[in-house]
């Protein structure tokens, strides 16, 4: 009797080999790992997929909620704005979901916190417990984001009171921050959009926020007359309404990068900005008696100006006066300046290459109509202009004739000047 020998098929070996679960199989650390790329809601949700998941998204280190993650479909909710119905079922769904997460996480430290809130008819007032919470779990980062246009919100004064907050960000719909006081000791970054920013609130937050180094402002109200700090190495206004102080003092000597992008830029006096290395700057009036902004700004190696045709005429009517002295940029190797029509107006960027003895590299932003072309043109140790590269929209004619009008008008500014003739342009 002979005996049967029984061999496993390739295919059958295949079959069993791809119906192995391969994520359960990896270590706890490294599944929690992937738990915290989900939001929240999706991390709990994980808990029904197996016992081993039942509580182990309690270990992720960061939470984030989004009231919108709650909300029935576009078309559902189509449907209640035309029968003016509310979202207080949604709305009370997501207020028990984010208790019971807190509940269930109980004392365990937080590394990070996000917060997305912004419904018109909701009242956010659990969020100001929500906060309270984390602000006792040791957050390295804080990202709040409420809007309601109906109720209004309070930041609890423990967020400005954390000791272990690296980055806080604030997207409030311009409502008031009014913390009784500030000491954030390890606060490196700071965002404040949409943020109503008082006087005695900003050096609150300078004074107590020894560590600070990047400071960004968006479209806020600036209800204050001074920034003056010894760390920021950052700051970026971008847009920004100031009805109650007349002008705003930016006084930073440890100031390495800025950044403005606002209407009126004469409401900003910049002053003591020695260590600046780069400036991107960009408005539509200058509103001022003279461009105190740019002798500021003349110790950068890279600068970008960007402005309207109204903030250029300012411009030019400021620099005919006798007693406007355009300063001398030593430093600078790269400008990029435009923002206007360059057929015809070339008297800005002639100043700035008139003073600028080392630049080595000039962009010209030319903008007519909708379209805007890009020419870089780069100078030599000789002084002299190469144009290394164009940038325009495809088809674009004014490009090539932009390109002669350059062409013309620097070859007679080399002569004018005597800028040596060993490069052709």
């Amino acid at each position: 009797m002979h005996e049967r020998c029984l061999v496993r098929s390739p295919r059958a070996k295949r079959q069993k080999t791809d119906h192995v679960d391969r994520i359960s199989s990896l270590p706890d650390p490294m599944l929690i790992s992937i738990l915290s790329l989900l939001t929240t809601k999706e991390a709990v949700q994980t808990s029904v997929l197996a016992k081993r998941y039942r509580n182990l998204w309690v270990s992720v280190p960061g939470l984030e909620f989004d009231f919108d993650d709650f909300l029935p479909s576009v078309e559902i909710l189509e449907k209640l704005e035309e029968t003016d119905e509310d979202l207080s079922e949604y709305e009370e769904k997501f207020v028990k979901f984010v208790d019971r997460v807190f509940e269930h996480r109980g004392p365990l430290n937080l590394d990070s916190f996000k917060l997305v809130w912004t419904e018109d008819d909701s009242d956010p007032i659990r969020a100001t417990a929500w906060l309270d919470i984390v602000a006792k779990l040791k957050p390295k980062f804080l990202f709040v984001h409420i809007f309601s246009e109906n109720y209004n919100f309070e930041v609890p004064d423990s967020v400005f009171a954390s000791q272990s907050l690296q980055e806080l960000v604030l997207h409030l719909g311009f409502e008031v921050i009014t913390p009784r006081s500030v000491n954030l000791p390890c606060l490196k970054r700071l965002t404040l959009d949409s943020v109503e920013i008082r006087e005695e609130v900003m050096q609150k937050l300078l004074s107590g926020s020894p560590a600070l180094e990047e400071m960004v402002l968006s479209d806020c109200l600036l209800s204050f007359c001074d920034i003056s700090s010894c760390t920021l190495k950052r700051l970026i206004i971008d847009g920004y309404h100031n009805e109650k102080a007349p002008e705003i003092l930016i006084s930073i000597p440890s100031l390495v990068y800025l950044e403005v992008r606002c209407w009126a830029m004469g409401k900003l006096n910049f002053k003591n900005l020695k260590s600046l290395v780069k400036a991107q700057i960009q408005f539509h009036d200058l509103s001022d008696d003279e461009p105190l902004f740019l002798t500021a700004l003349s110790n950068v190696t890279s600068l970008e100006l960007v402005l309207s045709v109204w903030a250029l005429r300012d411009m030019k009517d400021v620099l005919e006066k006798e007693t406007t002295k355009f300063p001398t940029f030593n430093n600078l190797k790269t400008l990029k300046i435009g923002g206007w029509s360059l057929t015809h107006d070339f008297d800005l960027v002639d100043h700035f290459l008139l003073h600028s003895p080392n630049l080595e590299k000039l962009t010209l932003l030319h903008r007519e109509r909708l379209t805007c072309s890009n020419l870089e043109l780069t100078l030599g140790l000789g002084d002299c202009l190469d144009i290394v590269e164009t940038t325009y929209e495809q088809n674009d004619k004014s490009a090539s004739e932009l390109a002669k009008i350059v062409e013309t008008h620097f070859k007679t500014i080399r002569e004018a000047h005597h800028i040596p003739q060993s490069c052709n342009l």
